[in-house]
């Protein structure tokens, strides 16, 4: 791993525990084992192999599913009206394979070394060991971000959406000192709670649809879940943002910086003697970032969410 930033790097610290998971019935361990093969024969190839097969079934599976194909045109075109159609299809077949091997590479997170990039202030508070709330995105390397937290924090935790069968794979995460919570547990939101409470480093995806608070993306009036700014703002945690891209030869790259809600304030404590911002506000500051981000590597960014539903 290579961390690029004024200061020293931070060394690797203790594992984090695995969240216990329900028991599985015969179809889902015959699931859990059918993937088991697949990934062992994916494993034998070499990670460009792995990626160049992986990309191809991607936009393969893309194009036989019409519905997906035609949302994420229909996003591409709403949100960068500049392009021509044949240049928002090409656009939603390159990212699609792209997030097809983001998501993949979550099975093989013990070989992905990211390079890390922050500020001074910002590695100051991934060293700390006070825990943070870091919101990010379906960029890239999907959980890029938590594995790089891992490397400097003791408790790198994330939500995410682990079907039953995926249970005894979860090995993937805690091989890599990662935290995964299922998204879809009743008590989901007061298992981060708790953890960000104890000093944890809580990544959660936020660019997805949610009826939790109204934002503006590209122009368009829609939704996004507000978990990571209620977090925040209930725990007294920093906030920081985070994203993965790969790089053309297929190096992940991660780069964290600090939300500062009020653009005259240069740090975090001078920010705290202002008046405590909103969640609606810490979003819509969070969304205004995500859209820089995602015009700056658009085929790395999954298009195919259903994101203006209204």
């Amino acid at each position: 791993m290579n961390v690029t930033m004024t200061v020293n790097n931070s060394e690797k610290l203790e594992s984090s525990v695995m969240e216990s998971v329900p028991l599985m019935s015969f179809k889902q361990k015959s699931l859990s084992k059918l993937l088991r093969l697949l990934l062992a024969g994916l494993t034998k190839l070499t990670r460009n192999k792995r990626k160049t097969l992986i990309k191809h079934i991607g936009k393969t599976l893309l194009y036989f599913a019409k519905k997906t194909r035609v949302r994420a045109i229909k996003n591409i075109t709403k949100a960068m009206p500049e392009l021509s159609m044949k240049e928002a299809t090409n656009l939603a077949f390159d990212a699609y394979g792209n997030c097809a091997f983001g998501v993949a590479e979550s099975f093989w997170l013990c070989e992905v070394e990211p390079d890390i990039f922050c500020d001074e202030d910002t590695l100051r508070i991934l060293q700390s060991g006070q825990g943070a709330c870091i919101a990010t995105m379906h960029l890239g390397c999907y959980e890029a971000v938590p594995l790089a937290v891992a490397k400097f924090a003791k408790e790198s935790v994330t939500l995410t959406n682990i079907p039953r069968f995926l249970a005894d794979s979860m090995d993937f995460y805690s091989a890599v000192n990662i935290t995964a919570i299922n998204k879809n547990s009743s008590s989901a939101f007061s298992e981060l709670l708790k953890m960000s409470g104890g000093n944890a480093y809580l990544s959660l995806h936020c660019d997805l649809y949610a009826n939790q608070t109204d934002v503006t993306f590209f122009g368009q009036e829609t939704k996004a879940p507000a978990g990571i700014a209620l977090l925040a703002k209930m725990t007294n945690k920093p906030l920081l943002l985070a994203y993965a891209v790969y790089q053309g030869d297929g190096q992940v790259q991660v780069f964290f910086e600090t939300l500062y809600l009020n653009p005259n304030l240069t740090s975090q404590a001078s920010e705290e003697q202002e008046t405590e911002p909103t969640v609606e506000q810490i979003m819509a500051k969070i969304y205004r970032r995500f859209e820089q981000i995602i015009k700056q590597y658009p085929n790395q960014w999954y298009w195919s969410y259903n994101r203006w539903k209204n």
